[in-house]
């Protein structure tokens, strides 16, 4: 993720577009892309990041007064998961691959939430040699085309395949007890 960061900003550099730098270049964390929500009370209906990095960690952290044990849980629906997630904790989650969303929280109770993510689009955008998937294609030629048809494909089965599935997870655990 970092040599991606760190093209952008060398490409910005090299454009003269230093309104393409991170405002926050000196923050704590690795990720490009942060959100915050600040509607006082923040609630995300189910949803998959379809354009986050599929193999990039989605980092969330509710902040607020709210009591964790009466809402604003974090919800794994493909997992049928449902966690309590008290104001400063955080969870990391492949945002772009599982179901998730957070519940309400109690009338009077506040609940935000600051987002950090990568976006699959800015990782393309650096693949293709700083351009879009349009300007690419424009110039790619059918045999170009055909071998990032496969690269894709082997990106995705080597992202997805990065992570546990909960089987794999279950015989780790019982081969550890």
């Amino acid at each position: 993720m970092k040599e991606t960061v760190e093209r952008v900003k060398t490409w910005s550099d090299e454009a003269g577009t230093a309104s393409l730098r991170r405002p926050y270049d000196q923050a704590i964390g690795e990720f490009p892309c942060r959100t915050f929500n600040v509607s006082p009370q923040s609630v995300s209906t189910p949803h998959v990041d379809q354009n986050n990095l599929a193999q990039g960690w989605c980092s969330i952290t509710p902040l607020g007064t709210f009591d964790p044990k009466c809402g604003g849980h974090l919800v794994l629906w493909d997992f049928g998961l449902v966690i309590q997630f008290p104001p400063g904790s955080t969870a990391l989650i492949p945002s772009a691959l599982v179901c998730h969303s957070n519940s309400t929280v109690q009338n009077g109770e506040v609940r935000y939430s600051v987002v950090q993510y990568a976006s699959g689009r800015l990782f393309r955008w650096v693949n293709n040699g700083c351009s879009t998937n349009m300007e690419w294609l424009e110039q790619a030629t059918p045999q170009g085309i055909e071998a990032r048809k496969k690269e894709q494909n082997r990106r995705w089965e080597e992202a997805t395949g990065s992570y546990f599935t909960l089987k794999e997870l279950s015989v780790a655990e019982k081969d550890q007890a």
